[in-house]
């Protein structure tokens, strides 16, 4: 099934298949409950027997072990774990699990938001994002998850990520063997320390394959049932769904495409735009380097300019000259300036043939040349 498929088919596996699968589990439930109250007691006794559990829980050097179910256990036995082989005889062997509960201090949790899509494959997510949320990679930790809640609206998924160093995790495990005792399951207890978690941090390839149970048939068959009558309800629904994605998308696209030529256009009508302002600009007004080339080219020899002020409109100098009463003839003859005139009295310098000079002109634009 290619990805696209798939994640056409996640709303409807999340907003009905997952509700469908809690409320045959609960029916499942109530139903061999009422089985279960109509056995003889013999069978009571043998069925409670198959279903006990041997709970292995570490304190310090000592590892408690209850024997029981999750509803209800009993100690039984404290063994030391400096102690290998002690009182084996007294161990339960024909137990449905062996659960170790690891210690508090040895088990992290950190929330994570993540995309819904990454649901499907959950577990390899986050052991490729691993180093991102805990100090250490995959290969160093134990690790499982809990689903605590989805946002469809949002499209993000909560997650509860449950990890232990595997030094902490094999030392136990090696310490347990010593009494003939393998975990099939690793979990801890819940925040509170009043319920165990439903995780497992034992690795899928050291967990040992469960013991057949009469009632797996049953349950397969009763699944199977589940999933064809589901199957019935949602594959028109998916058909329709497929079409009207299909035509959404061929929409979306001609959208995109109209979007783009759109801008695209106006992208060219800004550059146009912009080139003809660059034009009229250079057309329209003369370049200040032109104007300083042109006084110095008309400018006599015998004249020095002390300072000059140019604007869009107006030319000042501030000079010397000995030939300060042909300047404003001077200035005029050049086709860049008018309207010359002297803004102060000429002043002949002192022990000099010179006169101090301070005449302005208007510039003419490029247009009236």
């Amino acid at each position: 099934m290619n990805v696209s498929v798939r994640r056409s088919l996640q709303p409807l596996q999340i907003r009905y298949a997952a509700p469908l699968q809690r409320r045959l589990a609960e029916f499942w439930s109530w139903w061999t409950g009422e089985l279960y109250a109509m056995l003889p007691a013999n069978l009571h006794e043998a069925i409670a027997q198959r279903r006990q559990k041997l709970f292995l829980e570490a304190d310090g050097n000592e590892v408690l072990i209850n024997l029981g179910t999750y509803a209800s256990s009993r100690e039984i036995l404290r063994l030391s774990l400096n102690a290998p082989d002690a009182a084996n005889d007294e161990l339960p062997r024909d137990v449905q699990q062996t659960i170790l509960v690891m210690p508090a201090d040895k088990v992290l949790t950190k929330p994570l938001t993540l995309p819904l899509a990454a649901e499907e494959n959950l577990r390899e997510v986050l052991g490729f994002e691993m180093d991102q949320h805990t100090p250490f990679p995959a290969s160093k930790l134990y690790y499982d998850f809990v689903v605590t809640g989805r946002n469809i609206a949002r499209q993000e998924l909560s997650v509860d990520l449950v990890y232990s160093p595997q030094t902490e995790v094999d030392r136990l495990l090696e310490a347990l063997s010593t009494h003939g005792l393998r975990a099939d399951v690793i979990t801890c207890r819940s925040r509170d320390g009043s319920n165990l978690r439903g995780v497992n941090l034992l690795p899928m390839e050291k967990r040992r394959s469960k013991r057949f149970d009469i009632r797996r048939p049953n349950l397969a068959l009763t699944a199977l049932c589940a999933v064809l009558l589901v199957a019935a309800i949602t594959i028109p629904i998916v058909q329709k769904n497929s079409a009207i994605r299909s035509v959404e998308a061929q929409v979306e696209a001609a959208a995109i495409a109209a979007r783009e030529g759109s801008q695209l256009r106006q992208d060219l009508e800004k550059m146009a735009d912009a080139s003809r302002f660059l034009i009229q600009k250079k057309q329209s007004a003369t370049l200040a380097v032109q104007l300083l080339d042109e006084i110095s080219r008309i400018l006599p020899d015998n004249t020095w300019v002390g300072r000059l002020d140019l604007s869009d409109t107006e030319l000042q100098l501030q000079g010397q000259s000995k030939a300060s009463s042909s300047l404003i003839a001077i200035i005029e003859s050049s086709p860049y300036f008018e309207n010359a005139r002297f803004r102060s009295s000429v002043v002949q310098v002192a022990g000099t043939d010179a006169d101090r000079f301070h005449l302005s002109a208007d510039v003419v634009r490029s247009e009236s040349q």
